[in-house]
């Protein structure tokens, strides 16, 4: 039997940093072919900017042609102020898969920690701590919390995909 590769998009949606990972799930293997930041100006208008995340991530679902997006839900305690151009974000993001034939998975910030960590109240830290050693490779110096987070939220659907194909 041959396994079939699936390439998951992961993004952890954000207004002034949009975290993107292509992540290959083969078998039981995980393997990072690509993360990045997507970063928008401050001095542009809100326009602008969403039309620059949705250009950039047009580019990498025409690039790197996902087979699934796995994409972080709106979990907002401190920062009320910017829930909602991140939902316009998500809206962009979740469209864009859509139309282009990805399917659509979202978790929570809770099943993000639980599936890295074990803990569903983990800091980021920890987060960032485990992803190298569930990948089995340092990442790319300079790597920003959005690029650690989108690769995290990916590693969950692999994760949750190896759950439900236990059948």
């Amino acid at each position: 039997m041959v396994n079939s590769v699936t390439r998951i998009l992961g993004i952890d949606p954000g207004f002034d940093r949009l975290g993107v990972c292509i992540l290959d799930k083969s078998g039981s293997k995980e393997e990072l072919v690509h993360s990045q930041c997507i970063t928008t100006s401050k001095k542009e208008t809100f326009e602008v900017r969403l039309a620059e995340i949705g250009e950039e991530l047009t580019k990498i679902l025409k690039k790197y042609k996902p087979n699934e997006l796995a994409i972080e839900t709106l979990f907002f305690t401190t920062n009320q102020k910017t829930i909602i151009p991140v939902a316009e974000v998500r809206g962009i993001c979740i469209y864009l898969s859509h139309i282009n034939d990805v399917k659509i998975y979202e978790y929570s910030p809770p099943q993000i920690k639980l599936a890295i960590t074990g803990y569903g109240k983990a800091k980021k830290e920890d987060v960032a701590h485990m992803i190298p050693k569930i990948l089995g490779k340092q990442m790319k110096s300079g790597i920003l919390d959005d690029e650690i987070d989108a690769i995290a939220i990916a590693l969950t659907h692999s994760a949750h995909r190896k759950m439900t194909s236990w059948k």
